[in-house]
């Protein structure tokens, strides 16, 4: 009864760890069913319920996340000092991203992806030393800004 139940608890977390997806889990149960050793399958209807429930959460693509603001300027040359703002920064800051756009009636320039305000202070007090009004700023933000490892696996 323990062997039962523990291979019970394995099939159960490889379920879990994979994608979670109905045709991940029918496919994972037609392989253990199958070869001399198969296994049988039996979902309690709780643990169903609740794989399904998590399968039809939507998936999350924006988080939360600070970013430095460089220059906000609606003034009759707002475009000039961006670019020459932003150009600014890359000589100074070559290894941080930044990023010039346009929102009625300003253009913005700002600089790097930040998950907690914590990292964000201690990159805006460095950027400080050229642009002295840079200030922390919350933003909503792609969850593809903070991934890192498919330039770095390109570059091996």
């Amino acid at each position: 009864m323990k062997t039962l139940f523990k291979i019970f608890l394995t099939v159960i977390a490889a379920v879990v760890a994979l994608d979670g997806s109905a045709q991940n889990i029918a496919a994972k149960k037609s392989r253990l069913a199958t070869g001399a050793n198969g296994v049988t399958v039996v979902e309690q209807s709780e643990v169903s319920d609740a794989v399904r429930s998590v399968e039809s959460r939507a998936k999350r693509t924006k988080v939360n996340g600070y970013t430095i603001l460089i220059l906000s300027d609606n003034s009759s040359r707002a475009r000039e000092n961006a670019v020459e703002a932003k150009d600014t920064f890359e000589e100074n800051f070559p290894e941080t991203e930044v990023k010039m756009y346009y929102e009625t009636p300003s253009f913005y320039v700002t600089a790097g992806s930040y998950l907690t305000k914590e990292e964000a202070i201690i990159e805006m007090m460095r950027f400080r030393s050229v642009f002295p009004k840079a200030i922390a700023q919350n933003r909503e933000m792609d969850i593809t800004d903070f991934i890192i490892g498919n330039e770095e696996e390109q570059d091996e």
